[in-house]
């Protein structure tokens, strides 16, 4: 583990450990039971992180858990609280949803101011939001943001949450 605690203002979610390999500890979401959309989202901040663009790795998180590095003697079966800063969350959310939204209204007011019609800005559209997706797709496959997940305690024995 790297750096001292987390901030206060830091997503935070539990999560079960379900191996340690190579001394790190694998975690899995358990599946919340009113929530049928998502197998992996067991609370808000896991399908959250699903919303930012992380949706290939959460969605296959349940065959390839994220490693993280433990806090102490974490056993198989432990529950952990797992955190991400809010501005490394927020940078993504930033990445996935207001850098595309931007580059879309840029498009559209560039080809209004050149006379194009709806049909030709609609097809012009198509790349640029690709392009603008492009960065986050980057960051996705580099682990940038599921990087700043961090196993931040144990939790005590108890019923699941």
């Amino acid at each position: 583990m790297s750096g001292g605690p987390l901030p206060q203002r830091a997503l935070r979610q539990n999560l079960t450990v379900s191996a340690v390999r190579d001394g790190k500890a694998v975690v899995e979401a358990d599946r919340a039971s009113g929530c049928g959309s998502c197998v992996v989202s067991s609370g808000c901040a896991a399908k959250a992180l699903i919303e930012i663009g992380m949706a290939r790795k959460a969605a296959r998180m349940a065959q390839e858990p994220v490693a993280l590095e433990p806090v102490a003697d974490i056993a198989p079966g432990d529950r952990v609280e797992v955190a991400m800063p809010s501005r490394v969350f927020l940078a993504a959310a930033a990445l996935a949803f207001l850098a595309p939204a931007l580059a879309l209204v840029l498009t559209v007011a560039l080809a209004a101011r050149a006379g194009l019609s709806d049909a030709a800005t609609a097809l012009l559209c198509l790349p640029v939001l690709a392009l603008a997706l492009g960065p986050l797709a980057v960051a996705e496959r580099r682990g940038r943001y599921l990087a700043a997940l961090r196993i931040e305690r144990v939790l005590p024995a108890g019923p699941a949450e």
